[in-house]
């Protein structure tokens, strides 16, 4: 669609009216006609417009190789064009067109679908960048779709201009050759090994495959009234490793395993005819055969177990051992978790760091989702600090009253990539020796906190940690805590609220964080909770995606970061923040934002796409911020959140832009549902 068109440049003039346009489209072509030079009777002054077209593209190449004069008379040939999101500008198997595109604004994608009807992206190109030069080089037809990924305007150059050029000037000739050629092979050789799967036969398959496709061996079964010497036969006689105890529905009710004969059976001289029910455990961890392998080695670390049961719609199918995973992956997060679990003291669990910062590296290789480092990463840092409150017990002692340690923020979301910033809590039992169980559980949280920072894991600048008294507090006060954040909202014990929303138990005793729980869902469904859940939306907009006119970025002016945006704070934060508010809303006991997500209602009312766009947006924000820290890490600087947009790929930036944009729309459904008068007193 030409919007400002005409060759040459000096005589753009709208080609559209302007009843024609969306209002979008109209503030584009306003602005870039004023950028330009047009007046409002749509004359154009001829040097302003050449003195624009040689300024932008002489920073541009191949045109940079040009001198100002050859410049001046190219811009006479130029004109300039929209094109609005998903308009489809050259198209494959039709006539080539006779004109090379420069991107000025905006974004294309360019396509190939395959025989089998598959889109492949071969590359994305963003302004600056130049497309359409395989169709001008053909003059048959257009080998590739091209389509805007955004409101795109490019400037088009006629064909016989490019040839021109081509053939009076080789640097030109060689640049167009060297890099639009080349790229086109590189990318279609690495998408084609992408979909093909020649990447190796342990890539991606962790991730990819079902657990049903990964299968050994078919789950041994017995009933409940089976004897330990039967289920001991069937275990010799099947070479098995596991049995699987089976109710007289055929549910799994539990599991013997070779090692219980030994533990359990041998070493305690158990009679053998006793029901194998004694011997087993509870309860049965199970994943159907449709979900992915990567669900099987969760549940493994989670519960630090050999054996899954892998079901069939809720039927015991088979079973999958940690055996089968080590072969399939060549390297398992499991081998970290149990290394963990094997570290006599504090010491040697801090050495045990180099293992859990490599698991990063590793599983991107493999091909992991973002969500799934994180959730990786949370598994192994629950054992760590489970691990260290062993520690803390064996030398204080048995604690005086049931307690239970949480986490909170992004730990409690699951959603740390590298080791971050002590955020934890504890709750203890209500009654007992009080005195005595302050006096206890300050010396236990001086010791985590001690030992956490021994294993890498800095001190929460905010204090908020088990060691500080306000964070270690009986029941009572807890449930205190949230009442009056819930029914009495105000600003600043609202702020408190971000974390403490994002609780979650990793030891000790669970009833007491499920008996919190239970209290503040009732309290949420109160009215008066209204206030709390508008003021917490207030917080939860502050801070908005850095995006400017046309989506370019808003960076930092000056500073240690000037030029560069922080991915978490502008990034993952807003999005973090929005969905924590319509999550606790919806009733949700989640935690962590992909959980929240998937729980939530449809809104075909409101944004019947966003859920989906948020969880996109989400997925690609968390694994630019772990390549840009494993990136920070190669080079030895400082972890931060913070990047550069110049040095991302074009495919990156023009997804970025595209993941803020979903925040800005999840802000947008927030302000829309829960603004009140509340919000102009706290000045929004």
């Amino acid at each position: 669609m030409k919007v400002l068109s005409s060759a040459p440049l000096s005589c753009v003039r709208p080609t559209l009216t302007s009843a024609a346009l969306t209002p979008n489209i109209r503030l584009a072509c306003r602005e870039f006609a004023l950028r330009l030079g047009v007046e409002s009777s749509h004359s154009l002054s001829q040097s302003v417009v050449t003195e624009t077209v040689v300024a932008f593209l002489k920073n541009v190449p191949p045109f940079q190789f040009l001198s100002t004069s050859e410049l001046a008379r190219l811009a006479g040939h130029v004109a300039l064009e929209f094109f609005p999101k998903d308009t489809v500008i050259l198209s494959a198997g039709h006539s080539a067109q006779d004109t090379l595109y420069v991107v000025h604004k905006g974004g294309v994608k360019l396509t190939l679908r395959s025989q089998v009807g598959k889109q492949l992206v071969l590359d994305m190109r963003s302004e600056g960048e130049i497309f359409g030069l395989l169709s001008l080089m053909g003059r048959d037809l257009t080998r590739l779709d091209v389509t805007a990924i955004e409101d795109t305007l490019c400037y088009s150059i006629p064909g016989k201009e490019m040839q021109r050029l081509i053939s009076s000037h080789a640097e030109v000739a060689n640049y167009l050759l060297r890099t639009s050629v080349t790229r086109y092979m590189d990318r279609s050789l690495q998408e084609l090994r992408t979909q093909t799967g020649l990447m190796g036969d342990t890539e991606r398959l962790l991730y990819s495959l079902a657990v049903k496709d990964v299968l050994a061996a078919p789950a041994l079964l017995c009933a409940e009234d089976t004897t330990i010497r039967e289920a001991a036969q069937m275990l010799a006689s099947s070479k098995a490793t596991c049995v699987f105890v089976v109710d007289a529905s055929g549910t799994a009710v539990g599991i013997v395993t070779d090692r219980d004969f030994a533990e359990k059976v041998a070493a305690q001289a158990l009679p053998l005819e006793l029901k194998v029910t004694e011997i087993m455990s509870r309860p049965v961890a199970a994943v159907e055969g449709s979900e992915r392998v990567f669900h099987a080695l969760l549940a493994m670390v989670s519960g630090n177990i050999h054996h899954v049961l892998v079901t069939q719609q809720g039927v015991p199918a088979g079973v999958l051992t940690a055996h089968d995973l080590m072969v399939l992956q060549g390297k398992s997060p499991l081998n970290v978790v149990r290394f963990v679990e094997a570290q006599p003291n504090v010491q040697d669990l801090a050495s045990a760091q180099n293992r859990i910062s490599g698991l990063l590296p590793l599983l991107l290789r493999e091909g992991a989702k973002a969500s799934h480092v994180t959730r990786v990463v949370a598994e192994v840092n629950d054992r760590v600090t489970a691990k260290i409150l062993q520690f803390a017990e064996a030398k204080l002692g048995p604690a005086p009253v049931p307690y239970c340690w949480l986490v909170l923020g992004s730990e409690g979301r699951r959603e740390q990539t590298f080791k971050t910033d002590q955020d934890n809590a504890l709750i203890y039992s209500d009654g007992g020796d009080e005195p005595a169980a302050r006096e206890y559980f300050t010396q236990l949280a001086m010791f985590a906190q001690e030992a956490l920072v021994a294993c890498g894991y800095p001190l929460c600048p905010g204090n908020y940690m088990a060691s500080n008294l306000r964070w270690r507090q009986p029941l009572r006060v807890w449930l205190s805590y949230f009442h009056d954040r819930i029914t009495e909202a105000d600003l600043h014990g609202t702020e408190d609220a971000l974390i403490m929303f994002d609780m979650r138990p990793v030891a000790g005793d669970f009833s007491l964080f499920e008996k919190l729980a239970a209290q503040r869902r009732e309290w949420l469904k109160q009215k008066d909770a209204g206030t709390f859940k508008s003021v917490l939306a207030c917080i939860s907009v502050a801070h908005k995606p850095p995006l400017g006119f046309f989506r370019n970025f808003v960076l930092e002016r000056s500073g240690e970061h000037k030029n560069q945006l922080d991915l978490k704070l502008f990034g993952t934060g807003p999005i973090v923040n929005a969905v924590r508010v319509f999550a606790l809303d919806a009733g949700s006991e989640h935690t962590n934002t992909l959980d929240r997500l998937a729980a939530l209602p449809g809104w075909p009312d409101r944004d019947p796409a966003l859920l989906q766009d948020l969880e996109d947006a989400f997925e690609f924000l968390t694994l630019l911020r772990i390549e840009c820290q494993l990136r920070q890490v190669r080079e030895g600087q400082p972890l931060s959140n913070y990047v550069a947009p110049e040095i991302l790929t074009n495919l990156q930036r023009s997804l970025l832009r595209e993941a803020f944009r979903a925040s800005v729309r999840a802000q947008a459904v927030l302000e829309e549902a829960f603004r009140t008068a509340i919000w102009a007193q706290m000045g929004r």
